[in-house]
């Protein structure tokens, strides 16, 4: 599981613009709900959990009745079926990078599915099987990274993973989303799961490396969302360096700062602060140490081809085409940055 691990980070890292069909898939999972009960879980009570960080995996046992209807915690692939027992693949985007998880649900009876089947979120997949002995029924959901566990996500309990990945984005049911890969040097516009453009971009003085720290002149990695739309000429000492337009982004996002929390970098109040923001889709507190004012704006000039670092931390456009993007998007477009 490990070699599995090091094996879908290296891979995750290096889409390229060359083929952003993995992240434009329409089979994307768009969020997780409870696998009995209702979806959001909230009357699921005395579950029993383990976690296996070595390798990546989370088993929980949920308090059933027989013959309760079991479902399917996401859309996925059905990847083997033993008797009182069937295995899932769910592919889907977390914080703007690939993720790919199997889970295996055991005690159930009933299933009619076989491998290479497709399953819709919260589909009826089976039912609870009687218990062999004076015990409950109880359904064991075992959760399995296969490819990319972000910090700020891992390890965790199979509920928490639900709850914290009830929506999801799905890139090809957006009407227009921006995916810019730091690497490429590259921005894409996609429209409902195509390329309609793609136009160069310059990163952070430091920008390679993923942003973490106020003043560190690094270029985020993340979903985030334009929370601010405005046209030069801008005041200030700076302003000039915005160049014709700027379009703020609500860095930092909550994976930011739940990474940042797990860490000790910022306290629980600002981690809730910066999570409430998230959740209203608003401007992400520029009081932490965490930095903030991260946008896609213009130059004080147009900049050469060629691998540019330029900014304090912001992706930097070309004239024109900063002008044409901020005439595109609106407020509330998903932004994704990748490696």
């Amino acid at each position: 599981m490990i070699l599995l691990f090091i094996i879908g980070l290296f891979f995750s890292s290096l889409i390229s613009a060359a083929d952003l069909t993995p992240l434009l898939a329409p089979d994307l999972a768009d969020g997780f709900d409870f696998p009995i009960g209702e979806a959001d879980g909230k009357a699921v009570k005395n579950t029993q959990f383990s976690v296996d960080a070595l390798n990546f995996t989370a088993t929980e046992s949920f308090p059933s009745k027989a013959q309760q209807p079991v479902y399917a915690i996401a859309a996925g692939r059905v990847m083997e079926v033993t008797d009182g027992e069937i295995w899932l693949e769910h592919r889907f985007l977390d914080n703007g990078q690939l993720q790919q998880v199997r889970t295996s649900y055991t005690g159930i009876q009933g299933c009619s599915l076989k491998p290479g089947d497709t399953v819709k979120r919260r589909q009826r997949i089976a039912q609870m099987a009687p218990s062999q002995n004076l015990d409950a029924p109880k359904l064991t959901l075992t959760l399995r990274h296969l490819l990319y566990a972000e910090a700020a996500t891992w390890p965790q309990s199979v509920s928490a993973f639900i709850r914290n990945h009830r929506q999801l984005l799905v890139p090809e049911k957006q009407e227009r989303i921006i995916i810019a890969v730091k690497h490429d040097y590259q921005l894409h516009v996609c429209e409902l799961g195509k390329i309609t453009q793609t136009l160069p971009i310059a990163l952070g003085q430091d920008g390679r490396k993923r942003k973490t720290t106020n003043g560190d002149n690094r270029s985020p990695v993340g979903d985030y969302v334009i929370t601010q739309k405005a046209r030069g000429p801008f005041d200030g000492e700076y302003g000039a360096y915005l160049g014709a337009a700027w379009l703020r982004l609500n860095y930092p996002n909550v994976y930011d700062g739940r990474s940042a929390l797990q860490e000790g970098r910022i306290t629980l109040k600002e981690y809730d602060a910066i999570a409430s923001a998230a959740k209203r889709g608003s401007l992400s507190p520029a009081n932490t140490s965490l930095g903030y004012g991260i946008g896609i704006h213009g130059w004080i000039s147009d900049w050469p081809d060629g691998e540019n670092h330029l900014t304090w931390g912001c992706l930097s456009m070309r004239k024109a085409d900063i002008l044409r993007l901020h005439d595109l998007v609106k407020r509330g477009t998903h932004v994704l940055i990748l490696p």
